[in-house]
């Protein structure tokens, strides 16, 4: 096997573990908007998304490739936004 397979080897089992955190997270994401439906709560937080992405910003120690996680990141957070619309919206035809 030569590098490149490797390296893209280690790229598979690396997406495994991002496929799977990103599966939790999204179940949490359905207790988030559950208790803001209960407690009338709007989706959005931007002072908490604005905390939230650079406190994970700041873990990421390679100074080059922080912008690259920035925008990774918010991306992450406007799908988990979208993914609560949805939910509300569903809840709000049933």
């Amino acid at each position: 096997m030569n590098r490149l397979e490797e390296d893209r080897n280690a790229i598979d089992k690396i997406d495994k573990q991002i496929t799977e955190l990103f599966e939790k997270r999204f179940t949490v994401v359905e207790d988030v908007i559950a208790y803001k439906m209960e407690n009338d709560l709007p989706i959005l937080n931007s002072g908490r998304e604005d905390d939230i992405t650079k406190k994970n910003t700041e873990r990421i120690q390679r100074e080059d490739i922080r912008p690259y996680f920035t925008e990774w990141y918010k991306k992450l957070l406007a799908s988990s936004r979208q993914y609560q619309q949805d939910i509300l919206d569903k809840k709000k035809e049933d």
